[in-house]
């Protein structure tokens, strides 16, 4: 019982190119160009955006960067489901929290369309990589032959993910302060 190195590596190098043109989503359009914290309208889809930070790191790590099996695995996909959940719950957001600042640019849509790809495509490589005995919820937690490379481009998009959660965090924290002042 193995992990299929090839789609692992496939997978991290397909997680790295998202997490690329999601920094540019979720740090430059949401939280310095539009600021999505400080407006009362947008506030709603910020805590969206700050859920879903607080979701990408353990699933960078559990799907990602570790040989997860077993019960880990499949907590690994409950996170995955998770974000799927909010993400939709941010597109239903979306048009009355962008009304005051003219909607969705074209460019933005695309973008987000681009990330919905890649995201998928990229849990869709990690997880063929697994063994159908992985799916198994009394499989060992690790199993052996992730790509040594592939969990480490993995593994160093995790620290990364923590920061902008805790910095997401700390902005809708303040951003209610602020409403309230």
């Amino acid at each position: 019982m193995q992990i299929d190195e090839g789609l692992s590596l496939m997978a991290a190098l397909v997680l790295a190119a998202f997490t690329a043109l999601a920094a540019i989503d979720g740090i430059y359009l949401h939280l310095v160009r539009y600021r999505l914290h400080a407006c009362p309208e947008t506030r709603r889809e910020h805590a969206l955006h700050t859920a879903r930070a607080m979701l990408f790191g353990p699933i960078a790590l559990v799907l990602f960067a570790l040989p997860s099996a077993g019960a880990l695995l499949w907590l690994g996909v409950g996170l995955a489901a998770a974000d799927t959940v909010v993400e939709l719950w941010d597109v239903f957001v979306e048009p009355d929290s962008r009304r005051e600042l003219g909607g969705l640019s074209r460019g933005e849509y695309v973008l987000h369309v681009v990330l919905t790809i890649l995201r998928t495509a990229a849990i869709a490589l990690a997880l063929a990589a697994r063994p159908a005995e992985a799916w198994a919820w009394d499989a060992p937690s690790m199993l052996p032959g992730l790509s040594s490379f592939g969990a480490a481009i993995a593994a160093n998009l995790v620290p990364g993910a923590l920061v902008i959660a805790v910095v997401h965090v700390w902005l809708a924290v303040r951003g209610a302060q602020w409403a309230r002042a």
